[in-house]
């Protein structure tokens, strides 16, 4: 699915994780209902989006780095300056201007790099949290699995049912410790992940074990971004309308 399909079937899931969520635990005012509802939607968006980040040119990889024309720029950019910079030192004309002209080389390479980089920050960070901090062991795993991310294939270890699992318990238990819009983030998340591997099961492609990589599951019932995946788009969009109709009539 592309990210047409992917956002709408993560907009369904989280509609209704919502509605179950407020039937379980009723809020007082419409505006916390609508607040709890919210929170819970967006993140089962940014959670549906958020495991083709090992995609290079995926949506969510999309928004951490710059477009392919401007890559291709900053990587012909950064052996320019970097190649101008050891010329300038190796003919003795200038240290300190080679310098200058290394470290532009070296920004313009960073710039073309830019999301395995903010990728591995990311996950640094999270290591820190659990090593320094004494943060939740899910911080661990997602800081191990930011690291990875830009050299893993698509649709390998982050699109693994197993890889899903430990998530979701792990920001299950975090989210639990918590209330309100902690527990609704991590809720959301956790519905959009799972929305996002149900609607890779439609493609050719599909999702398959990771300790039994011979198990796969590929309905192959319609090419990404075809007809198919826009009719079900509307048909997600369609049903998370009908959901919270039925749930304000209800209340």
């Amino acid at each position: 699915m592309n990210k047409q399909g992917h956002s709408a079937l993560a907009l369904l899931a989280g509609s209704a994780t919502s509605v179950a969520a407020l039937t379980a635990s009723p809020m007082s005012t419409t505006l916390e209902v609508i607040g709890f509802a919210g929170v819970i939607c967006a993140a089962s968006i940014m959670g549906g989006l958020a495991p083709d980040l090992d995609h290079k040119t995926s949506t969510a990889s999309q928004k951490i780095q710059l477009s392919s024309g401007k890559r291709k720029l900053m990587r012909a950019l950064s052996g320019i300056f970097l190649f101008i910079g050891f010329v300038l030192i190796l003919l003795g004309y200038s240290i300190q201007a080679g310098a200058i002209w290394i470290g532009a080389g070296i920004m313009a390479g960073c710039l073309a790099r830019l999301r395995t980089i903010i990728l591995i920050a990311s996950g640094t960070l999270m290591l820190m949290g659990y090593f320094v901090y004494d943060w939740h062991w899910v911080a661990l795993f997602t800081g191990i699995a930011l690291l990875i991310m830009p050299f893993v294939k698509h649709r390998w270890i982050i699109h693994s049912p197993e890889f899903a699992i430990v998530l979701s318990l792990g920001l299950f238990i975090f989210g639990s410790q918590y209330s309100g819009w902690v527990m609704a983030s991590c809720l959301g998340f956790i519905a959009g992940w799972w929305s996002h591997l149900f609607g890779d099961i439609f493609g050719n492609d599909g999702i398959r074990s990771l300790f039994v990589p011979k198990f796969k599951i590929a309905l192959r019932l319609f090419d990404n971004g075809g007809a198919a995946e826009r009719m079900i788009s509307k048909l997600c969009h369609l049903l998370s309308i009908v959901i919270w109709g039925i749930y304000g009539f209800v209340l």
